[in-house]
């Protein structure tokens, strides 16, 4: 009687251990919204990926300043600057925005130690996008 029970709870616990990780909301402004997550494989450096999105009815020239902190110091700062287009989403590595770190290892980065702030954030409309 408790067999079958056990199966879909076998697969549900499965599902969920093997889930891809989530995007951390970073900030949001004018209608933009920028996310991080990282990205750790074995025998592979960290990387930093941002999933920026514009819900705006124009396209937008965005100004991004992150910090990444281990252990309340600052170990790595990333800029970008890039314009995104009303209604589009650029996410990760596919099409989007990513940072190597160069001086915080993989273990560090999966770390509960390690912090990622927004620093900087403009985002002002813009009449096209190139």
């Amino acid at each position: 009687m408790l067999k079958p029970l056990l199966y879909p709870l076998a697969v549900c616990l499965a599902t969920t251990a093997c889930k891809a990780p989530q995007y951390v909301q970073a900030g949001a402004k004018n209608n933009v919204q920028v996310q991080y997550r990282w990205n750790i494989r074995p025998d592979k450096p960290a990387e930093l990926l941002l999933k920026i999105a514009n819900k705006d009815s124009s396209a937008q020239r965005i100004h991004l300043g992150l910090d990444v902190y281990y252990q309340g110091f600052t170990v790595e700062e990333f800029s970008a600057d890039t314009c995104i287009r009303a209604g589009r989403t650029f996410n990760g590595k596919m099409n989007g925005i990513y940072f190597i770190p160069q001086k915080l290892t993989s273990e560090q980065a999966a770390s509960p130690d390690t912090k990622v702030d927004l620093t900087e954030f403009t985002a002002e409309p813009a009449a096209t996008c190139p």
